[in-house]
């Protein structure tokens, strides 16, 4: 609604013009119209001649009083725009405008940060007054007494400005001037001010420096940078900027965008043209910026004839911290003690073009489309500036962060800073974080540029300041590729700052969310038990899937980073807490220890020797991800974990996700009876054992029923289903398991290297068969070693093992490779018969004791193997994945585009795979298509995984918030599913 009527009154619309609807918003009051004129008009500064304010106010001085007054409160800028008016009709110099602003502060005792950022930098150039100074200014305060209050604060203030620095080709203008102030002036100084009331204003490089800086001080003239549509500038590095606050209004929004807009090769109209914004406004901002050193003019206006004074005039900025506050009384003999050391007119330094290698001159001249940009997060500016690496590394770091942006002109200085870092193998913690962002940004730009030079480094947030039509102005304008660093924090949105240029990155938004672990693991069948929990789910005990494991990762919606893995107790209670807020995704990470973490580059080099690069030829599920996601023809890193047993994996990953809609209670028949009521005699008949699977298939176990209470409208009663919960009762169980005799029981050693089937063995499909039923039908720790000794007993029969051979070749129609196959089971049958010991084996399987969710996934894998009809014998070997799977050491955790900047070798592999296999004209085209597949799959995904199939599915849209999970979601033996509560 707002933002109609300011465009009306943008277009200086009067009330009889305006449409219909906006007159209703108003309520048809044409005095509720003016009041929106006069309060938008106060808010952006605007000139009261030419502007709609003029028919709504009639007092022109009034006007200008009111908005300095508000422009005060809000903390903004001074408006440098309208100083021919503040300062010649008010008499406001900035000087007298930042008195007023630090007054009013320290007054109300606001925190220094109060102040939004260019304002405190302004503050900074004009006072002096830094975060020391007032703080020191607060503290002497707060001992004046509440009478005068306000004239005493202002006596603790500094009353003359700065010895500022000044451009020749700057204009001096003439202020407000009373006749007691031309008295004590000397004649060259009353000269100068008959000058500019009989010529105008002059170009400050011809009149004495020393004249001019005397009256400025005084507040007699004022300066204006004047800056044309044609204009160039360039931005380095930024010294003097303090970081506070942004405060959100229009002017410093422009300011912003500008600044990750500009560059030396865009004039000021071409700028305007991109942002569409009026090209008066952006000169204002560009003149705010060579007003506070920010900027540069290249092609600044010609000074002729300058005035010899200005060989030694202070020309430019050199920010140094402020020891004291500026003087009170005004003194000239000792001004430049207090001041800021000058720099000669004659030392300042040439053009970045003049210092560019002329090789890349033509190269960099031609600007459009040619350049490439390296799409950062905050994290990494915050990383180089926190870690106090170099002296000179953090105006850098300061530029990356506000900036949003640092040009390839400037890379150099960059990478001279970022050599002075060295590394120390006794730094740890965060310090070592730092080290490693900054030696890694060393490390990628050294590699990058050579080949991908002229090279651009943007911040992914300031782009987003940005509306998407003018971003995509900008991108398309000047650069032809984007790349970017990983991991990228949530906001950064790398996909969407990218827009539609060809993108070595994340490509959707649901990159930085549980949604895109949980799309990995869908496609390569390969993953950690996984839980994607909904908000409002409380969790009673450890579920199922993650029994076993006593490190578990919590990683809440919204968090940054990689998720710590947390002792199983922690993990819950952290869960629970997380929950109350948002979903939570619960991770299996470890057996025993933190889970031990490799990164594997892609896309794989041709490296026989490699061990690592190796996996993607032997892994079934990193070959799925290499294919289905198109890893060829993109960089980054999949980062795989060993969490303490093996991955079973999935030889069949399901095409599409499809939810089981939940029986109702009402549909179930009988009653479930606790196990131990029922009868089963281990020596049964398999007909009887197959009769009492099938009775029982539905039936939960005791612990089962009560894992998670899980918000639901369908159920009027709360859990558990049997009511009965006792942590004595859990206790009680883990000291009898613990305390088990050894000489009366196998202790889970022997357990493991004797007693478990492994899956790629001899055996023939009825034993399997029995041995799972007889597993099913089994429920302590007794039972399933009794029923494993049975089926090892009967790999010790003779007789058995050539009936099962002759069974597999009848299967295997005696083919000669499947005979090899079978050969190769005889050696591995006799040696485990001459007692030489099965290594494989206890990496197979947990511990029945700790990892009991391993007994079901042996289940599952022997119901696989079994309905599949596979011979049981490993098939790694085999180019088709689709029939591939072994069990995995290495499982695979996350999967991210881009170059990381977290280990040095791993940054210098992906950004060689950059340069040589990717930023390549003739496949950027394919990397914009594969950007697209992969946001259309990961949306199709979502969608899957929020409805039930039939089920009227809402539309997932693409957009910058990332939808929440629906349902409960699990993933376990390789695939998704809706998570039961168990």
């Amino acid at each position: 609604m707002e933002d109609e009527i300011d465009d009306c009154i943008r277009k200086k619309i009067q009330w009889q013009q305006l449409p219909g609807n906006i007159k209703k918003i108003l309520n048809d009051s044409p005095k509720e119209y003016e009041r929106y004129v006069f309060e938008f008009s106060i808010k952006n500064q605007l000139r009261y001649r030419g502007s709609l304010v003029r028919t709504v106010k009639k007092d022109e001085r009034k006007y200008y009083e009111a908005l300095v007054q508000s422009s005060i409160q809000r903390l903004m800028l001074y408006p440098y725009h309208l100083a021919d008016m503040i300062v010649k009709g008010l008499r406001i110099t900035p000087f007298i405008y930042y008195i007023e602003v630090v007054a009013l502060l320290i007054e109300l005792e606001k925190s220094y940060d109060t102040m939004p950022n260019f304002t405190a930098a302004d503050c900074l150039r004009l006072l002096g007054i830094g975060r020391n100074e007032y703080l020191e200014l607060v503290a002497k305060a707060r001992s004046l007494g509440r009478r005068g209050r306000s004239r005493a604060i202002r006596s603790l203030l500094p009353r003359v400005p700065l010895n500022i620095p000044m451009q020749p080709w700057w204009r001096v203008e003439l202020g407000y001037v009373l006749e007691e102030d031309v008295k004590p002036l000397s004649d060259k100084e009353k000269q100068l001010i008959d000058l500019l009331i009989d010529q105008g204003s002059q170009t400050a490089g011809t009149l004495d420096y020393h004249v001019v800086k005397m009256l400025y001080r005084r507040g007699l003239i004022y300066v204006d940078v004047p800056i044309t549509a044609a204009d160039k500038v360039s931005v380095p590095p930024l010294k003097g900027f303090v970081m506070n606050r942004i405060a959100g209004d229009y002017f410093e929004t422009l300011l912003y965008k500008v600044f990750v807009s500009i560059d030396e090769h865009t004039s000021v109209a071409e700028l305007a043209a991109v942002l569409q914004v009026e090209s008066e406004l952006v000169k204002q901002a560009v003149s705010l910026y060579c007003r506070l050193g920010f900027a540069k003019c290249l092609q600044p206006p010609p000074v002729t004839p300058q005035h010899p004074s200005w060989r030694d005039a202070l020309t430019t900025h050199y920010h140094q911290p402020y020891r004291q506050i500026a003087p009170l009384t005004f003194d000239p003999n000792v001004d430049e003690e207090l001041q800021m050391d000058p720099v000669l007119l004659k030392d300042e330094p040439s053009t970045s073009k003049q210092q560019r290698p002329q090789d890349t001159t033509d190269a960099l001249t031609n600007n459009a489309g040619q350049r490439v940009a390296v799409l950062f997060d905050s994290t990494l500016a915050a990383y180089l500036m926190m870690g106090n690496l170099s002296p000179d590394l953090k105006s850098h770091a300061v530029t990356l962060f506000e900036v949003g942006k640092l040009c390839d002109e400037s890379l150099d200085s960059l990478l001279i800073e970022l050599d002075k870092v060295v590394g120390d193998s006794e730094i740890e913690g965060e310090a070592r974080r730092y080290l490693a962002a900054a030696a890694c940004l060393r490390v990628a730009l050294r590699t990058l540029r050579p080949t991908l030079r002229p090279l651009d480094l943007l911040r992914c947030e300031a782009l987003h300041a940005l509306d998407a039509p003018a971003r995509t102005r900008l991108l398309t304008t000047k650069y032809r590729l984007a790349i970017s660093t990983a991991p990228l924090s949530r906001e950064a949105r790398a996909g969407a700052a990218a827009g539609s240029l060809p993108h070595v990155g994340p490509a959707p938004p649901e990159a930085c969310t549980p949604w895109m672990r949980l799309y990995l693991y869908h496609l390569a069948g390969y993953g950690p038990p996984t839980l994607l929990l909904t908000k409002g789910t409380v969790l009673r005990g450890v579920p199922r899937c993650l029994l076993g494991f006593s490190r578990l990762a919590v990683w809440w919606w919204g968090a940054e980073g990689e998720a710590a893995a947390l002792p199983a107790a922690g993990a819950l209670g952290a869960a629970n807490t997380a929950l109350r807020r948002g979903p939570v995704l619960l991770q299996a990470a470890g057996v025993r220890a933190p889970p031990a973490l490799r990164h594997l580059a892609f896309p794989p080099t041709d490296k026989q020797h490699d061990e690592l690069q190796s996996l993607w030829r032997k892994h079934a599920g990193l070959r799925r991800l290499l294919r289905r996601l198109r890893l060829t023809r993109s960089a980054g890193y999949v980062t795989l974990a060993d969490i303490g047993v093996p991955d079973l994996g999935c030889a069949h990953p399901p095409a599409a996700v499809q939810l089981v809609v939940p029986r109702k209670r009402k549909d179930i028949c009988g009653i479930a009876k606790p196990v131990s009521e029922i009868s089963i005699s281990s020596d049964g008949s398999p007909k009887e054992s197959t009769e009492y699977t099938q009775n029982v298939s539905n039936l939960q176990s005791p612990i089962e029923s009560h894992f998670a209470v899980t918000p639901t409208t369908e159920s009027k009663t709360g859990s558990p289903a049997n009511g009965f919960t006792s942590i004595d009762c859990g206790k009680l169980l883990c000291e009898e398991l613990d305390n088990l005799n050894i000489d009366t029981h196998r202790s889970k050693e022997s357990i493991v290297s004797d007693d478990f089937v492994p899956i790629h063995s001899s055996i023939s499909f009825d034993d399997l068969k029995d041995s799972r039923h007889s597993k099913e039908n089994s429920i302590s720790k007794e039972s399933i070693s009794d029923e494993l000794l049975k089926i090892h007993s009967q790999l010790s029969n003779e007789e058995k093992r050539v009936m099962s051979e002759e069974q597999l070749c009848d299967k295997l129609n005696d083919s000669p490779s499947e005979k090899d196959k079978v050969a190769r089971l005889e050696s591995q049958f006799s040696q485990k018969k001459s007692g030489k010991s099965d290594n494989q084996l206890s990496d197979l399987f947990s511990p029945a004791d700790e990892s009991i969710s391993m007994f079901t996934q042996l289940s599952d894998k022997l119901t696989e193997i079994t309905n599949e009809g596979d011979s049981g014998v490993d098939t790694a070997h085999n180019n088709s994945d689709e029939e591939t799977c072994k069990p995995e050491k290495w499982t695979i955790l996350d999967l991210q585009f881009g170059i990381p900047l977290f280990d040095e070798e791993l940054c210098e592999r992906v950004c060689s795979n950059i340069v040589e296999k990717i930023a390549k004209p003739e496949l950027l085209e394919k990397v914009r298509e594969d950007n697209e597949f992969i946001r259309t799959e990961v949306l199709k995904f979502v969608s899957q995984c929020q409805y039930y199939p039939g089920e009227e599915m809402g539309i997932v849209k693409r957009g910058t918030l990332v939808p929440l999970p629906r349902k409960n979601l699990v993933f376990e033996n390789g695939r998704i599913s809706e998570w039961t509560g168990k």
